[in-house]
């Protein structure tokens, strides 16, 4: 049986392969970065909501597993360049730093993940101007080793704002879509912070609060156990105080109907889910269809989101839109069934 060939190693793609590994299927693991773990490795995620588990928990046995299974061939800092139809299955082309070599695999798992909304689109909000306006990914860092200070001084915040749904919900800059994650993340680092630093003030700007199914008690534990104040309003524009040692946030208190301008020590961005470059290319390489937005588009999309439709592809994770990570393990759990199905016929 030729390998089934599973395209990125974030946690829909380590799912995949440590799934079909587990079934006896050689598989082949392709990761264009020389890491595994995806934007959770990359941006050194912290606690995962609801239940606030460290991400090393959720995704250390899966790394572990992928490193060490006999039946995953791994190969990071690799590319597929070419694919075509070979029989029932398909015959790529892989570029790594040992060269380029021709295969032929029995199926795909497409698992291209996403890219986080860069934040410097948004040039009202002074991301890349003001040190003290971060991403939220970067946030995650900082609480991952306890370390929650201004950028521009090294000294630690007394008052933190989110901003929700930048590059999300927003027709202007082209993402009409909710990202279904920045809600809950931020929800989520304002009681990390306020557990592990409660003189930090935490408040919350949004449009609508949107944490679904269980996630809905974090919200209300923020608020009742951590004090975390919630703001429904826009931010229209964030600018340095006189003196150059606070940012101003303004906007407009939707609740109130008033303007507002308040100070603040750091401004946390909730930046939004987009397709990923891999996303596009995987489009490409296997002629699969994407949407408007940009995300591969299965079969049938509201019963079904791992068929794509064509013969031996399937699809997994943020390749299809915005997903927590719990989502994406278990469609990729799911791909490999259907993946390890078509391989043997």
């Amino acid at each position: 049986m030729n390998p089934v060939l599973v395209l990125g190693a974030g946690p829909a793609g380590l799912s995949a392969a440590s799934e079909l590994a587990g079934l006896g299927a050689p598989t082949l693991l392709v990761e264009k970065e020389t890491y595994l773990g995806g934007n959770p490795k990359r941006w050194h995620y912290s606690l995962l909501a609801p239940d606030l588990r460290p991400a090393e928990e959720i995704l250390g046995p899966l790394i572990e597993r992928v490193e060490h299974h006999p039946q995953i061939e791994l190969h990071v800092g690799s590319q597929v360049s070419s694919a075509e139809i070979a029989g029932n299955g398909y015959r790529i082309s892989l570029r790594s730093k040992e060269g380029v070599q021709t295969r032929e695999v029995a199926a795909v798992v497409l698992a291209t993940g996403f890219d986080h909304f860069d934040s410097r689109r948004k040039f009202e909000y002074g991301y890349g101007h003001f040190p003290d306006v971060v991403d939220f990914k970067e946030l995650e860092g900082m609480i991952h080793d306890d370390r929650v200070l201004r950028p521009s001084d090294g000294k630690a915040p007394g008052r933190i704002a989110w901003v929700l749904c930048v590059g999300s919900r927003d027709i202007q800059i082209g993402n009409p879509w909710c990202c279904r994650m920045g809600c809950v993340v931020s929800i989520k680092q304002a009681v990390e912070i306020r557990q592990k630093h409660p003189e930090i003030q935490a408040y919350i700007y949004y449009m609508d609060i949107r944490t679904y199914g269980l996630w809905e008690d974090l919200y209300w534990k923020s608020m009742q156990d951590y004090g975390v104040k919630f703001i429904r309003g826009r931010i229209g524009a964030i600018s340095m105080a006189e003196g150059g040692r606070r940012l101003i946030a303004t906007g407009e208190d939707t609740i109130l109907s008033r303007p507002t301008e308040v100070p603040f020590d750091m401004i946390v961005l909730a930046s939004g889910m987009e397709p990923g470059t891999g996303t596009k290319e995987a489009s490409d390489l296997f002629h699969v269809p994407v949407g408007p937005e940009g995300f591969l588009t299965p079969k049938l999309s509201d019963m079904n989101t791992i068929d794509s439709g064509l013969p031996g592809i399937f699809l997994a994770g943020a390749a299809t839109g915005p997903k927590a990570i719990p989502d994406a393990i278990t469609e990729g759990m799911g791909a490999a069934l259907r993946a390890f199905q078509y391989a043997r016929g």
